[in-house]
């Protein structure tokens, strides 16, 4: 039993060694595939922020900055502040006919494997039952912020492929999820709709009027430079992708602000039960 645990330790260890050198990877080819989204500009021009000028003074970059958990404890109400980071354990898969029974399902969850009992419901009242709520634009001056950018992610294979996806996230202060995706190849642009569980942190999302395909995470996860991301297609079948945190465009000329990537199984507090 110890050795068994020790070897399901050591491939997390390299599993999220591995996430970082794939981060490293898909920054290098990101190339300018995304210095055209998700900027003052991008929204009201594909037909979704009515009323949006297209234009904001303090920073055209606003929906691509950071958050820390603690900034998002502060701006969300009654959200758990302690990181809760969540991976996904073999034989996890969105319940459906003929897939291994919830207590055979494992989820990971600050570093300590739990079932993925309720699932299911869990991700229908996050993702489906969630209205769309309108795009997250910058405040007006001199107004409170109603959104908090969670910043600007590729979403990518965990093992290959080039960084052609990227998705916007952001959340306002009851826990709703709103944002975009874009695949920058075929000019498919959708509005995200989806919600965060404050007791868990738990957040599932949608893409449009999309509710076969769901997306599963944490809301500590979304505030790593490299993270996990559960995808259910039609409920038959679940995959782990990667969202990778994308810096800014940089002004003509100039290099991208890259990060360094924190390396090894992000350390949390306990889950609370």
């Amino acid at each position: 039993m110890e050795n068994a645990r020790n070897d399901w330790q050591n491939h997390r260890e390299e599993m999220w060694d591995y996430r970082a050198d794939r981060a490293d990877q898909i920054w290098d080819n990101a190339g300018d595939f995304y210095n055209d989204v998700f900027d003052d500009h991008w929204w009201g021009a594909w037909g979704w922020g009515h009323g949006w000028h297209g234009y904001y003074h303090t920073n055209p970059w606003w929906w691509w900055v950071p958050t820390t958990i603690g900034a998002a404890a502060t701006f969300v109400d009654a959200l758990v502040p302690d990181p809760v980071y969540i991976d996904y354990g073999p034989g996890y898969t969105y319940p459906a006919e003929g897939s291994p029974p919830p207590e055979q399902q494992t989820i990971i969850i600050n570093n300590q494997p739990v079932p993925a009992a309720e699932s299911t419901q869990k991700i229908l009242d996050l993702a489906v039952n969630v209205e769309q709520s309108p795009p997250p634009l910058p405040p007006e001056e001199g107004k409170k912020a109603e959104w908090l950018p969670l910043g600007v992610f590729a979403l990518a294979q965990q093992e290959k492929g080039d960084p052609i996806m990227f998705l916007q996230l952001s959340v306002n202060r009851e826990g709703v999820i709103s944002g975009a995706f874009t695949n920058v190849l075929t000019d498919d642009n959708k509005s995200v709709a989806g919600q965060v569980d404050k007791a868990s942190q738990r957040v599932a999302w949608r893409l449009g009027d999309n509710t076969d395909t769901l997306f599963e995470t944490s809301l500590g996860n979304l505030t790593s430079d490299v993270s996990p991301v559960a995808i259910h297609f039609g409920r038959a079948q679940s995959q782990t992708w990667l969202l990778v945190r994308m810096p800014e465009p940089a002004p003509e000329g100039k290099p991208a602000a890259i990060p360094e990537i924190k390396r090894g199984v992000p350390a949390a507090k306990p889950a609370s039960k």
